[in-house]
């Protein structure tokens, strides 16, 4: 699973999916620290800071929502939900709204920085 960790939402996101996926066999990397060039063959640093990226157990490199349904297939607690939003209708209305949600990402995502500022100095 390759994510943004300099990203407020996706650390939370990660967080809450690998307290469910807890005792599978799922690498998570954070791809925020990475210099120019390859996380991965396939998968350059700039495209992993600019969408959610997961390789398959077979290698094959997915993103967006196919690759949040592949992450949460593998928690037998969100297994359900990977199964319910599968159908080829869902999968590209989901990448739709993930498409919407990277524009405005950064704005949101300075928010919850600011806001958890906020709170720490409370």
């Amino acid at each position: 699973v390759f994510h943004d960790g300099s990203c407020p939402l996706c650390r939370r996101e990660i967080a809450l999916v690998q307290k469910l996926t807890a005792g599978e066999a799922i690498a998570y990397v954070d791809v925020s620290d990475r210099q120019a060039g390859e996380v991965v063959p396939g998968l350059s640093a700039d495209a992993a800071m600019a969408r959610f990226h997961v390789r398959r157990a077979d290698g094959q490199l997915i993103s967006g929502a196919e690759a949040f349904l592949e992450l949460w297939s593998q928690s037998p607690r969100l297994s359900w939900l990977s199964k319910l939003a599968a159908r080829p209708l869902f999968v590209r209305g989901l990448d739709r709204l993930y498409s919407a949600f990277l524009v405005i990402r950064p704005t949101v995502s300075g928010l919850v920085r600011r806001w958890e500022g906020g709170r720490r100095t409370r």
